[in-house]
This record gives structure tokens, C-alpha cells and sequence, in this order.
């Protein structure tokens, strides 16, 4: 029997055909949403790299521009300091054009400033490099003025404006330094005057002066501008201490001349007799306090020490020896006579006059005795922190030792100071302080003394000059040098000027002053640089 057989027919499957149409669909989705994307993040990248292209460029002209501007104030900068540099010689006034200078300084005017320089003010500047360019404007304004007896000092300050471009860019750059200038006139103090040459030096000589004299200048942290040689045609050193000795004699007198013998000796503590003056020294002193040390005749040696805290001056005379002590800060004066000792609740004025010679003069140490001893080859501070004190004699001064303040260190032949306030001024003055004749008036470096002397002080020659003796020998100066001759015999000068600023200042009032009224660059501090 045969069955019968039905053949399966197997059902379709119409999901299946739906579910790969659906892939296929899903991809195009999917493949345009990455072309999408990537397509976004390509566009992204070029705007991006578009913002910063122009970011950069902003950048590099940003940075182009502070350059601009900096060279505009160093184009300044550098042109204020060549016309500063120029003015290192102080010039000659009249009383009449000093007058008129300090009139308008009162008022706030720029007449003083016009007449350093030689130029209009304001300075102005301008400089192009292929597409960049900059302007700078250098305009001063009025400080202060400080009022001496026989001079003044004007301060003002000195702003630099500049202002950088460049081409087809609309955005500019600007920025200022400030500076303070201080401009002196009058009988101004010697000091002020880094290196002077009261000579007549013809123009080829001028040039070639440091190089042939072995003259070297060490920069100075405070100074900008490094000091130079002045040279004038004669006069400007005075060859008197009239100032000096109505000061420490505690008189007032026109003319040292109007002096009798009698008043002189009453002046001295002395029988009022017309005996002259025994030699010796002399303390000054009457009823308001005390004044200067006078010594009359020549000394064989005057040195300088510390003991503590007290200045020591020794002098050696043929008469015998005399030290006198002082202490600043508790107001204690000791003295020291070959006859009997005096003590004080008071201190000198700070003047030594010596109508004479001094034969050696340097720096020293006290030994077990209490004496002081010279000391030659070690370097060791004699000048006691904030002693102000003027040596004048009237004849030669020889230096033989170091002469080094409390604070002040020579590192490598380069001094550092701290901490030192001190000041000491030398004057010879080359004639008789009662009377017009003439005496040598020469301050020598001794050809004994070290090989590298040390000495920090204002050193001023009236006479025959200042002169280094010896051979091989190099002196280093702190300080400054006024000189009617020069003479350095082969030998070395290592010359660094300490500029203390005038304006608040009052290490020089002892010192001695111009002969005649001169204009002169006093110093330049540089105060703030400012971006904007």
C-alpha cells in the first residue's frame, strides 16, 4: 500500500530580508555620521589652526612691539647719558648767571637743565628698522632745590616716554623710565668733582692723559656713569682754608691777615701777649663747646686709629707726642698732652689744621700701651664709622699707610661698602695760613709705603700737586682726587669715586670748595621702568 507523500513547503522568512536591509541602512547611517565627525573635526582643526596662527601672530608682533618700545628708551637712555657724560668738566659761571640759575630753579624752571646739556628739552628720538619704528620723548620735572651757603642743588626728575610700532598693525606699545638729576652750582665742594686737573692741558694731551699716566676707572654699582677725568685752565682749587680755620678757631674774621698775634693766642687758649705761637697742639675750645685741633710747626707723624669705639689722632712733634680720643655716640673726648690729660663731655668739631708740614700721615693700631703705632703693610680699618674729618696743612702731606674706613672691604683691588659712612677729607693747600707765602703744598704717596696702598678719601692739591713715588707701585683711590699737577712716575692708579648723593648729604661741609662758581652734573639714580 502506498502512502501518500505531501511535500513540505517551508514557510519564508520576510523578517530576516527586513533585518539585512536594515544593516545595510544602519552603515550608510553610520558612515555618514563619522564622515560627519570627521568632517567637523577637520573644519575644527583648520578654524582652530586659524585662531591660532592669528594668536601667534598677535603674539610675535606683541613681543616685536615691547622690543620697539625698549629700544626707544635705550635710544634715550643712551643719548641722556652721552650728554651727562660730556658734562663731566664742571664749567665756569658768572656770580650774576648764578644768581639767575638759582631764581629760576626756585621757580620750578628748566634753565639749569638747558644749560648742562646744550639742548632743547624735551629730547626727543625717533628710529625705523625695515617695518618697525619707535619714538621716545625725555621731559624733566622739577624736585626740590637744597640751598647752601655758597651753592645749591637742584634734583629733578627725568622721564623717558616711548612708544613702538609697527607698519600696517594699528595696535602700539608704550613705556616710560623715570630717573632722578641732580645739577649743582656754585662754590661747590671739591669732592662733588670726581678727578680734577686744574692745568692748562692742550686737547691731544687730554686724550691720551689716563693711558699715559696708567690711570684705570672701576666701575661703580651707584654711578651709571663712570667718572672721568676733568680738566680746567687753572684756578678753580682754592689755595687757602679761611672757611676751615674761622670754623675750628671759632672766630669770624674778613682776612686771616686781620689776625693779630694776641687774638690768635687767646683763640688758642694762650696768655694774650704778642709772643708768637709755641709750637704744638692745640685743642680749641671756649664756652659753647669745642672747635678744631690747630697745630702750629710741622709734625713727624700724625696717625689715625680705632680703639673701640673711640677715634684716635696721634701726633709726634719734636715738642713730644699728643693723642686725642673721641667717642661720637657717647659724646666723651679725651686729650692727651706731653704735660697733663684733659677729658670732655664733648667732642670736636671735625678739623685738624697743621700750619706745616706733615711728614708721614697714615693708618695705624693702639699696642699694649695705649699708643697708636703706624702700620704699614696690613690692611686694617683706622677710620672709625661715621667720623667726618678734614686734615688741612699748609705745606706737603705724605701718605705712607693705608688710610681704610670701618665698612669697606677690597676684595681682588675692588673695594665693597657696606655699611660705611665715614668721611675723610686731605688738603694742602700750598701757603701759609697767616700770611701769603707760599709753602709746597704737595700730597705724595711715599715711595716706602705698600706696594698697594690703599686710601679712601677726597685728596686735594693746591700747591705742586699730587705725585706717586717709588717704582712699581699701584695706589688705589676711594674717594676723589682734585690736583693742581699730576705725576705718576710710572706707577699705577686704580680710581674708583664714591658718590654719596649731595642732596641729603653732609660729608663735605668741611671740605674745601670751588675758587669760583662753576655749573656741574652732581648725580643720576635711576628710579622705575614701566610697561603699559
Amino acid at each position: 500500500m502506498k502512502f501518500l507523500f505531501s511535500q513540505k513547503i517551508l514557510p519564508s522568512r520576510p523578517h530576516a530580508n527586513r533585518k539585512r536591509k536594515s544593516k545595510k541602512g544602519a552603515m550608510t547611517l553610520i558612515s555618514v555620521f563619522l564622515y560627519f565627525i570627521f568632517s567637523s573635526l577637520g573644519l575644527s582643526m583648520l578654524y582652530l589652526s586659524q585662531i591660532y596662527l592669528k594668536i601667534s601672530a598677535y603674539k610675535k608682533n606683541s613681543i616685536i612691539l615691547d622690543y620697539a618700545s625698549e629700544n626707544g628708551i635705550k635710544l634715550a637712555f643712551n643719548h641722556l647719558l652721552g650728554l651727562l657724560s660730556q658734562t663731566g668738566s664742571p664749567s665756569l659761571l658768572s656770580p650774576l648767571e648764578t644768581d639767575e640759575l638759582k631764581n629760576d630753579t626756585r621757580n620750578k624752571g628748566l634753565k639749569i637743565v638747558k644749560k648742562l646739556l646744550g639742548e632743547k628739552i624735551p629730547l626727543q628720538h625717533s628710529q625705523n628698522w625695515e617695518n618697525l619704528g619707535w619714538e621716545s620723548t625725555t621731559n624733566f620735572s622739577f624736585e626740590k632745590i637744597e640751598e647752601k651757603e655758597d651753592y645749591f642743588i637742584a634734583s629733578y626728575k627725568a622721564t623717558i616716554n616711548s612708544e613702538g610700532k609697527i607698519k600696517n598693525f594699528k595696535h602700539k606699545k608704550e613705556s616710560s623710565l623715570e630717573a632722578l638729576l641732580g645739577v649743582s652750582a656754585g662754590n661747590l665742594p671739591l669732592p662733588y668733582i670726581p678727578l680734577l686737573l686744574d692745568k692748562k692741558v692742550k686737547e691731544d694731551k687730554k686724550e691720551n692723559f689716563s693711558e699715559e699716566n696708567k690711570i684705570t676707572f672701576l666701575p661703580s654699582e651707584k654711578n651709571p656713569i663712570p667718572p672721568q677725568i676733568s680738566f680746567s685752565e687753572g684756578g678753580l682749587i682754592p689755595d687757602d682754608a679761611d672757611s676751615q680755620l674761622q670754623k675750628a678757631l671759632k672766630i669770624k674774621f674778613f682776612f686771616p691777615q686781620n689776625i693779630s698775634t694776641p687774638l690768635l693766642r687767646v683763640a688758642l687758649g694762650l696768655e694774650k701777649t704778642n709772643e708768637p705761637v709755641p709750637d704744638g697742639v692745640y685743642l680749641i675750645k671756649d664756652n659753647l663747646g669745642l672747635g678744631g685741633i690747630f697745630v702750629q710747626g710741622g709734625l713727624d707723624e700724625m696717625i689715625l686709629a680705632i680703639d673701640g669705639d673711640f677715634q684716635v689722632v696721634s701726633f709726634l712733634a719734636e715738642q713730644g707726642l699728643w693723642i686725642l680720643k673721641y667717642n661720637p655716640y657717647k659724646i666723651k673726648t679725651t686729650f692727651l698732652t706731653p704735660k697733663e690729660t684733659f677729658d670732655y663731655d664733648l667732642i670736636p668739631m671735625g678739623i685738624i689744621l697743621v700750619n706745616g708740614e706733615i711728614r708721614s700721615l697714615g693708618g695705624g693700631e693702639m699696642d699694649p700701651s695705649g699708643k697708636p703705632i703706624l702700620v704699614t703693610e696690613e690692611e686694617i680699618p683706622s677710620i672709625l664709622r661715621g667720623i667726618n674729618l678734614t686734615i688741612i696743612s699748609s705745606d706737603k702731606v705724605t701718605l705712607t699707610s693705608h688710610l681704610i674706613h670701618q665698612g669697606v672691604k677690597w676684595v681682588d683691588r675692588v673695594p665693597y661698602i657696606k655699611d660705611s659712612n665715614s668721611q675723610l677729607n686731605i688738603f694742602a693747600t700750598g701757603k701759609e695760613f697767616f700770611g701769603n707765602k707760599e709753602k709746597e703744598g704737595k700730597i705724595i704717596v711715599y715711595n716706602n709705603s705698600p706696594a698697594e696702598i690703599k686710601i679712601q678719601a677726597s685728596l686735594t692739591a693746591s700747591g705742586k700737586g699730587f705725585s706717586i713715588e717709588g717704582e712699581k707701585k699701584t695706589v688705589h683711590i676711594l674717594g676723589s682726587l682734585q690736583t693742581s699737577d699730576y705725576s705718576s712716575n710710572k706707577n699705577s692708579l686704580n680710581f674708583t669715586y664714591e658718590k654719596r648723593l649731595p642732596a641729603v648729604d653732609s660729608s663735605a661741609q668741611n671740605a674745601p670748595q670751588t675758587a669760583k662758581p662753576v655749573l656741574c652734573f652732581s648725580f643720576f639714580k635711576i628710579l622705575e621702568w614701566k610697561e603699559f
